[in-house]
C-alpha cells in the first residue's frame, strides 16, 4: 500500500511522511502554510510574499515517485501600500 510525503523542492528536506493518500498530503501542505504564516505573525514578521514549492511524493515498496506539486504563497493576502491616486 503506498504512502505519501511532502518534500521542499528547493532544499529537498522531507517535511511530512507516512500520509495516507494524496488528499491527506494536500491537507498537510495547507496546514504547513497556515503554521508558517502564524509563526511569522507571532514574531512580528510579514511574510513578504514568500513562495515555496513542495513536491507531493508517493512511496510504494521503498520507491519514491513525485506525483504532484503544491505551491505555498505566503503574504499574498497582506494589505499593500498602494500609491495614492493622481
Amino acid at each position: 500500500m503506498p504512502s505519501y510525503q511532502l518534500r521542499d523542492t528547493t532544499t529537498c528536506q522531507l517535511l511530512a511522511r507516512d500520509l495516507a493518500d494524496y488528499a491527506t498530503a494536500e491537507a498537510a501542505a495547507d496546514r504547513l502554510d497556515d503554521k508558517l504564516e502564524h509563526d511569522l505573525a507571532a514574531n512580528g514578521e510579514g511574510a513578504g510574499r514568500i513562495r515555496l514549492r513542495l513536491d507531493i511524493e508517493r512511496v510504494t515498496d521503498g520507491v519514491t515517485e513525485t506525483v504532484g506539486h503544491h505551491i505555498l504563497l505566503l503574504g499574498v493576502d497582506d494589505a499593500t501600500d498602494a500609491l495614492p491616486a493622481l
